[in-house]
């Protein structure tokens, strides 16, 4: 063995990098938000082990911040297949039942999850929000924009991409650009924040006030308080404090213009 090391080390060779090594070094990718290099490389660990549980609850994960909805399920529904009990897969699943509006079955996962892991605070918590989702959150997310906002005094930032102002019932106020998807966009956004509320609530830190989400392109940061949510996204170039200094500003523009 001794020798083998020392025929490697005056060859100049380097070993493969084993499936573990291949997953930490994705998972370290993933934290610093180089989310399509992680995926590649998750793909490459799981050629090398097709059976890894850490690998398809990565491939997962990342298919989630892509939001590539239909590859995410089918990697937690791997995880499951080879343990049919894993907590984080049933969440990931449950929390796309939660984006389809498919809530009995978020709830029924959820309550898999914390059959096998009770002390799981992100699945109580999404559990809480799904009881406490009401009956005709559906209607309200398509109501009508409130006409009274006047988009021109919200001095919206030219950096944003994309400008969401709803009602806490997850009410679309205003929309800059608004389209197809703009109330399955405000929809989504009222879910996180009741989630990371429920949350915060659980661990004794208080309200939800500011939030941001990473995504594969851009980044999104949340303004929020008990009557509305406001929610700018910018390139992922955008400094975080410049993107803080908007949001702070059109966020008092906003309250302004609901009082």
């Amino acid at each position: 063995m001794v020798f083998a090391r020392i025929w490697h080390m005056v060859r100049g060779e380097r070993r493969r990098p084993t499936s573990a090594q291949t997953f930490r070094r994705a998972q370290r990718l993933r934290d610093e938000g180089r989310f399509e290099d992680a995926a590649a490389l998750v793909d490459s660990g799981l050629v090398l082990e097709p059976g890894s549980v850490v690998g398809h609850l990565l491939a997962g994960s990342l298919h989630v911040i892509l939001r590539e909805t239909g590859q995410a399920r089918t990697s937690f529904e791997r995880v499951l297949a080879l343990e049919p009990t894993h907590p984080r897969a049933l969440l990931g699943l449950a929390r796309i039942a939660l984006e389809e509006n498919d809530t009995r079955a978020c709830g029924d996962l959820l309550t898999r999850a914390l059959a096998r892991y009770p002390d799981f605070p992100e699945a109580r918590a999404l559990l809480e929000v799904v009881k406490g989702l009401p009956a005709s959150d559906a209607a309200k997310r398509s109501a009508p924009p409130n006409s009274a906002i006047r988009a021109d005094r919200l001095r919206l930032p030219a950096e944003s991409r994309e400008a969401l102002l709803a009602r806490a019932d997850a009410t679309l106020v205003f929309a800059q650009p608004r389209g197809p998807r703009t109330e399955a966009v405000v929809a989504r956004a009222a879910k996180l924040s009741r989630v990371a509320a429920a949350m915060l609530a659980r661990a004794g830190l208080g309200p939800l006030r500011h939030a941001v989400i990473e995504g594969a392109a851009e980044t999104t940061y949340l303004r929020a308080d008990d009557a509305a949510l406001l929610t700018l996204a910018f390139d992922r170039d955008v400094k975080a404090a410049t993107a803080i200094a908007h949001l702070e500003r059109v966020w008092a523009n906003c309250r302004s213009e609901l009082a």
